[in-house]
């Protein structure tokens, strides 16, 4: 054998070692592709994901738009994202200034006899102050805690929620034609569901369509508060009485309590108008329906009926309560002297006539309209007899 033959020892090892560089080589390769693959397989499972989530928010968006009212719009918008996005704390807060706008009085006043649980408007909706979003919420973009402002907190209360519960949370602004209206409020007991620092584009998207849903909401409550109000005294109109008498009535009838009408018709209210001249007329019309607003019960209900006629429609209310309601206004009314001119100051003058349901014998809210009508004639035609007897002489 030849000295410059290699050894077969060294052949073989030299073979070897090129084999296990292919091999660790191609393992590595393996490997990578293995990385690759679950990367892929990540980037797909992610993409599936999203668009899922995209789905579910198209879906939630389209319901929103759907929505009839607030308080639908809000149940909606709690059970989707409870449901599709395990986010159990959420509600909406207005600016104070809106909360006249939505009347929450009247979705009371006018809930169906056969329903048996008040509006829960309330529970779904606050209300924050203009100063304290301004402080907050200073350039109009969202917030994301873990340990949100107590304002803030407070929020999310309607919904019995308790500062505890609340470990991240999303706040964001509702705009509608570049004003804000309110906020939209997430709130989880996961600290891992908000987290500060991470993209805000879909709840900000969430947040524009609800800031245009609630804005019409409040354009439709401004006009049905506009349809139902009389414009010079600010109580309800004659419209708003047919609509809430028939309900008061039949809840009386369901639950056996008493319900009162008042009937009020303004004394030489035309000697007002001929002397002084309409505007003064109406003067006393505003004033009469100040006197009434100022002077009743939280449920009780003042409306003008029309001319110089007033109506109280007083629940739970028995005959002689009712009296002493009467007595009051009366009282008060004697005593308010109207300034129409710079020497003439006039008082109020009224008469009432006065039905209760059941002592009253009325199958309808109609039959109880017509009994307090009645009744005030007969309190009027009484006073211009009285009027008409002569004095006694000295």
């Amino acid at each position: 054998m030849s000295s410059d033959t290699p050894p077969q020892n060294t052949v073989i090892d030299a073979k070897q070692a090129i084999f296990d560089k292919i091999f660790k080589e191609n393992q590595e390769l393996r490997d990578r592709n293995y990385e690759l693959d679950r990367t892929l397989l990540n980037f797909e499972e992610l993409a599936r994901e999203r668009e899922e989530q995209h789905r579910r928010f198209e879906d939630l968006e389209e319901n929103i738009l759907k929505a009839d009212d607030l308080e639908c719009l809000t149940s909606e918008l709690q059970s989707k994202l409870a449901s599709d996005f395990a986010i159990p704390m959420a509600n909406i807060s207005l600016i104070a200034r809106e909360k006249s706008t939505i009347g929450l009085d009247f979705p009371e006043i006018i809930e169906s006899v056969d329903t048996k649980r008040a509006s829960n408007l309330t529970e779904v909706i606050s209300f924050i102050s203009e100063p304290d979003y301004n402080r907050i919420f200073p350039r109009n973009r969202p917030l994301i805690s873990t340990k949100p402002d107590p304002t803030l907190l407070a929020l999310l209360q309607p919904q019995g929620n308790t500062i505890h519960s609340v470990a991240s949370s999303a706040f964001v602004p509702l705009i509608s034609r570049g004003e804000a209206i309110g906020t939209l409020n997430l709130a989880s007991s996961d600290p891992e569901k908000f987290i500060p620092g991470t993209a805000t584009d879909a709840v900000e998207s969430l947040g524009r369509k609800l800031a245009t849903v609630i804005e019409n909401n409040l354009l439709t409550a401004q006009l049905q508060k506009l349809l139902r109000t009389d414009p010079l005294t600010g109580l309800y109109n004659r419209r708003t009485l047919d609509e809430i008498l028939p309900i008061e009535f039949a809840r009386a009838q369901r639950y056996g309590h008493p319900l009162s009408l008042i009937m009020i018709d303004l004394d030489d209210f035309k000697l007002v108008n001929d002397r002084y001249g309409h505007p003064s007329g109406d003067m006393v019309l505003s004033e009469t329906g100040a006197l009434i607003n100022n002077n009743l019960r939280q449920h009780d209900i003042g409306l003008r009926y029309g001319g110089d006629e007033f109506t109280i429609i007083l629940p739970n209310t028995n005959h002689q309560q009712g009296l002493t309601v009467i007595e009051k206004l009366i009282k008060i009314a004697a005593a308010t002297e109207i300034q129409v001119d710079m020497m003439t100051h006039v008082p109020i003058k009224m008469s009432a006539g006065l039905a209760t349901y059941p002592d009253t014998p009325a199958t309808d809210a109609e039959a109880l309209k017509k009994a307090a009508d009645k009744d005030l004639y007969k309190i009027k035609k009484r006073k211009k007899e009285v009027l008409k007897q002569p004095s006694n002489p000295a």
